[in-house]
């Protein structure tokens, strides 16, 4: 998969920012609820800013693509 910095990026590496993205504003949507931010929000928030920054990092560097398999197996030629 290419990351977001090479020339043509893939899908994958879209899919992850727009993903990242949204759960940053889900947990900014959280937080302007909250008057005081409590200690169990305090772990919510923690655990989306994790997930989200580490799907803004796979996005970036990009996941090695497979190896092509051959599908077409040749029997005794």
């Amino acid at each position: 998969m290419n990351g977001l910095l090479d020339d043509n990026p893939s899908p994958g590496a879209v899919r992850l920012v727009v993903g990242g993205s949204l759960l940053l504003f889900v947990q900014t949507f959280l937080l302007m609820l909250e008057p005081g931010v409590a200690s169990h929000l305090r772990v919510v928030v923690s655990l989306v800013s994790f997930v989200s920054g580490a799907s803004l990092i796979g996005a970036l560097v990009g996941f090695p693509d497979p190896p092509p398999t051959d599908w077409r197996r040749r029997r005794g030629r």
